[in-house]
């Protein structure tokens, strides 16, 4: 629920910042975080948890995913891919070190108390990010009115080649993130809760590092050719790896190759639309992509689920459909990367 909001929201916030400016939104965005952190503490059924973290959690995603990402391509030009890695990399960092202070608090502080106490630090370091985020515009510069839909991006072959790539990724990028622990569990029962799930630690952690260097990469090598690569070794980490392991040694090599790599195009997005058609309304322009992961972000890892369940537990189902459509996304954006560079070893 909180993914589907956050895409389709993310649409009419983007432009909206573009239109009037970051802060309002991040400052709205913030607040909405807190409520929702602090309303979960006293939910006690289903339902009220798809209000507070899913609908309002998704709006408070929405205020803020998509101004977040178009900041350092307003700052940077040289290191746009390093610096718009480091920035995604924080929900990498921010979740496996989140998942390992919930799971310290919860069982000696209770449900309650321990999302109380994390609402509050939610709010610290929300806080000193409104502060220390601020637009940079060129002299002279207009905000434009806002195009709702701008057609001569629907018109524009490259515009659809890209947007389908981030429709196949997403569609794979899911499966293992919320699968890992399950499938760690079901080939090794004798481990303990807490090692069945560190898997996924480890997977957030190195995505966080794996955004950050191959934002590096994209710097020398062109952010369109480190999207392919990312992407195409994301599909095949999964495909060539995650098909084959059933050792505890093995899912930890998987969860670090595969983190690497996962994350790497919502971090590598913004930097990809700035090179293909500039940074004056990147904001309203990253908002438009995400609806291509609206499809993978709702349906991409409960499908993988059906799978599983079709095919009688068969993970390799899993994996071979994951890491199939993360090939063919790869494959779609070569159509965008030679239509503006048709030069192989040029970096773009």
């Amino acid at each position: 629920m909180s993914g589907m909001i956050m895409t389709l929201a993310s649409i009419v916030f983007g432009k909206l910042g573009d239109r009037y400016g970051y802060r309002p939104f991040l400052a709205a965005g913030a607040l909405c975080w807190v409520a929702s952190m602090l309303a979960s503490a006293f939910c006690t059924e289903v339902w009220q948890f798809f209000l507070t973290q899913g609908v309002l959690q998704g709006i408070a995603s929405a205020l803020v995913f998509p101004l977040i990402v178009a900041v350092p391509a307003q700052w940077f030009f040289k290191y746009r891919g390093l610096t718009t890695g480091m920035v995604v990399a924080g929900s990498s960092l921010g979740g496996a070190v989140s998942s390992l202070l919930l799971r310290a608090m919860l069982e000696p502080l209770g449900y309650k108390k321990t999302f109380i106490i994390i609402s509050g630090i939610d709010a610290f370091f929300l806080i000193i990010a409104y502060f220390l985020i601020k637009e940079r515009r060129p002299a002279g510069f207009k905000r434009r009115p806002i195009i709702w839909f701008d057609v001569t991006f629907f018109r524009d072959p490259v515009f659809w080649s890209l947007g389908f790539c981030f429709l196949f990724t997403t569609f794979g990028y899911l499966s293992p993130i919320f699968y890992l622990p399950s499938f760690t569990a079901e080939k090794l029962p004798q481990l303990s809760s807490f090692l069945a799930e560190l898997p996924l630690t480890i997977l957030n952690l190195s995505a966080a590092s794996g955004r950050t260097l191959v934002g590096f990469i994209a710097d020398r090598i062109g952010p369109v050719n480190a999207l392919f690569v990312a992407v195409l070794m994301s599909g095949l980490t999964q495909l060539l790896i995650w098909t084959f392991v059933a050792d505890y040694a093995g899912i930890m090599a998987f969860a670090v190759l595969y983190g690497f790599f996962c994350g790497c195009f919502l971090s590598l997005s913004p930097a990809v639309a700035a090179r293909l058609y500039g940074s004056g309304r990147l904001a309203g322009l990253s908002g438009l992509l995400l609806m291509f992961n609206l499809p993978g972000n709702s349906t991409g890892a409960p499908v993988g689920g059906a799978i599983l369940s079709a095919s009688g537990g068969n993970w390799q189902a899993v994996s071979i459909y994951s890491g199939c459509t993360q090939i063919v996304g790869a494959t779609v954006l070569l159509y965008a990367r030679f239509k503006r560079e048709p030069k192989v070893m040029t970096a773009f």
